[in-house]
């Protein structure tokens, strides 16, 4: 019995025994520097590969492409790395910390929201996976690959929070040398002269290119502080804001440069096909490993997602939240077969999806973000009850309506500038095709928060931030 007791002490070691709620301080491990690699491997790999083709399969070429990507990552790795300072300060997942803002029931619509955005990321990585893959051998057929490669990220994710780390770390190691080692040898092939001209694209073309870059970062925002929230409270917040940046900026500019560059070299291929005409087969193997965290930690968040809606029944949450090990891994395992099952059967319309996809969250997310920075830095300036999170009595009430009212009105104020392939707003061809709709969205919502929250006086009571959940 010592023997078993002893070992199932050890599995609790390594195996993540928390999720949801408050991280004690005698939890808390990490520096802001494990930040950098950590979301330098999260954009390192071939999902941002294909993206930068996309912004010059839309119409851009290789340079204005490549000016899109700089100026859309550091515009939306901007906004992620400010949500990333909130988790250290908070110790509890993003999309929690949201009914500071919105009420414990008013932010109920964040949770479906952000569950779909994670499984429809894991079906688009696993697609891209396999199709790296089959680039290396037809032995299995598409939908096979899909469900081989998701085995690993199960592993991953069965463990927790210091494998995902661990493997994100090796990540930015590993493929960041590959994705300069492909750069160098697509270098080594001259752009045809159409795709280097500095030629202006229209508004809206470079707008689009913009867009689908903001939203490729702040697709992160609704869970980027789900990875800081081990930090030390005391960690340095600027420290930690230039780590993330940083990590997010590099990676993701350098990999969608790749993309960028073959889709201009090589139009008539797939950006898997032109990796493994210009690197070989070894760039699409490496290629194919650098999204297993990346499906891990999606499926790891979406989790969190079934976790925070599942809390909302509070009887119930008090019943089932000790049981912490199996509480957070039943819910990753289906979300991670959610997005499996989509994948395999959603894999032949994959380019065009995705687009589309990014461009329908970019509307949802942007008036969110607004309101949740606004209130964490200008209104409460990080001071929260965290215990109030985590009850329909707590100080923020079962709906705040300032942040309800303010994220509709940012909505509303996003649609006339829309320009998707099912919607066109009717003030967007007066912009000359230029979707801005994000821009507007973000500063009218934020805008209108701060509008509302002037004057009033903040709930204090309850317990301090730190204070540890019961």
């Amino acid at each position: 019995m010592t023997t078993t007791t002893a070992r199932h002490g050890q599995a609790r070691r390594y195996v993540e025994n928390r999720h949801i709620e408050y991280i004690p301080p005698d939890a808390r491990h990490g520096k802001p520097w494990h930040q950098f690699f950590f979301w330098a491997g999260a954009n390192f790999n071939v999902f941002n590969v294909v993206l930068g083709g996309i912004t010059v399969s839309i119409g851009l070429t290789f340079w204005w492409a490549l000016v899109a990507i700089t100026l859309g990552t550091l515009i939306g790795a901007l906004l992620i790395a400010l949500h990333a300072s909130q988790g250290p300060k908070l110790g509890v997942p993003q999309t929690i910390q949201s009914r500071g803002q919105f009420g414990f029931y008013g932010a109920g619509w964040l949770f479906p929201a952000v569950l779909a955005l994670n499984i429809g990321f894991i079906a688009a990585e696993l697609v891209i996976q396999a199709q790296a893959m089959s680039g290396v051998t037809t032995a299995l057929t598409m939908p096979e690959w899909i469900v081989v490669l998701a085995i690993p990220s199960a592993v991953i994710g069965i463990v927790g929070y210091r494998w995902i780390h661990r493997v994100m770390q090796a990540t930015a190691v590993i493929v960041g040398v590959t994705v300069v080692v492909m750069l160098a040898q697509g270098l080594q092939h001259s752009l045809p002269a159409s795709e280097t001209t500095l030629a202006r694209p229209s508004a809206g073309l470079f707008a689009a290119g913009v867009a689908l870059l903001v939203i490729d970062m702040l697709s992160f925002g609704p869970f980027t502080a789900d990875y800081s929230r081990y930090l030390p409270k005391e960690t340095n917040s600027w420290h930690l804001f230039w780590a993330n940046y940083a990590g997010n900026i590099v990676s993701t500019v350098a990999s969608c440069a790749v993309g960028a560059y073959l889709a201009a070299l090589l139009p008539k291929l797939t950006i898997v096909g032109a990796v493994g005409q210009i690197s070989g087969k070894w760039a699409l193997v490496i290629m194919a490993f650098s999204l297993l965290n990346a499906n891990t930690f999606n499926a790891y968040t979406g989790s969190f997602q079934i976790l925070s809606a599942a809390s909302m029944f509070t009887r119930l949450w008090r019943r089932v939240r000790a049981e912490s090990v199996i509480v957070r891994v039943i819910p990753f395992l289906a979300v991670l077969a959610a997005g499996t099952v989509i994948a395999c059967y959603g894999y032949q319309q994959f380019v065009t999806n995705l687009s589309n996809f990014l461009d329908d969250l970019l509307i949802l997310l942007i008036p969110w973000s607004a309101v949740n920075l606004a209130d964490y830095f200008w209104v409460r300036r990080g001071e929260y009850d965290v215990a109030s999170f985590f009850t329909p009595d707590g100080i923020y009430g079962k709906f705040a309506w300032r942040g309800l009212l303010a994220y509709l009105i940012g909505l509303g104020a996003e649609l006339p500038f829309v320009y998707q392939p099912d919607y066109t707003g009717p003030l967007v061809s007066s912009l000359g095709g230029a979707d801005i709709s994000w821009l507007v969205g973000w500063a009218v919502a934020a805008g209108v928060y701060l509008y509302l929250a002037s004057g009033t006086r903040q709930p204090t009571r309850g317990r301090p931030a730190a204070a540890p959940v019961a």
